[in-house]
């Protein structure tokens, strides 16, 4: 099937859905680097790298993650120690941890239930109507 991409700013509904995943597995990257930094739980206070948690926590709530690159070069250039892992943890997430076929799985599931909710919302709401009309 031809998807005409000027839909998606000139690239394929492929690239776009890498885009916005790159994104997701980079925030799950980050926010695991988080918990692990964090030692007991107590936020930078327990952290062993106060410093880095708190560059990535900031990262984290003020800065936008649409783009994950430009996110993670900003986060490098705060705390080059904490880039680099973000970027080991978020390329090991992808490749070894994240569930694709999971993934794939759920869309589809998502994807037929939202059409069967759809089809019987707009067919009870059709057939209502004709109802109403004949009374």
């Amino acid at each position: 099937m031809h998807i005409p991409s000027d839909g998606f700013g000139g690239v394929s509904p492929e690239r776009k859905a890498a885009q916005a995943l790159t994104s997701l597995v980079t925030f799950a990257a980050a926010k695991a680097v988080l918990a692990q930094m964090s030692g007991s739980g107590r936020g930078a206070l327990g952290a062993y790298n106060a410093e880095g948690y708190r560059a990535l926590e900031y990262a984290l709530e003020n800065e936008s993650l649409r783009d994950a690159d430009a996110w993670l070069l900003k986060l490098t250039k705060a705390n080059n120690l904490v880039g680099v892992r973000i970027a080991e943890t978020r390329l090991a997430y992808a490749s070894t941890d994240f569930e694709w076929d999971k993934l794939k799985e759920l869309t589809l599931d998502q994807l037929q239930t939202g059409n069967e909710t759809t089809m019987r919302t707009a067919a009870a709401e059709t057939f209502g109507r004709s109802i109403e009309k004949q009374e």
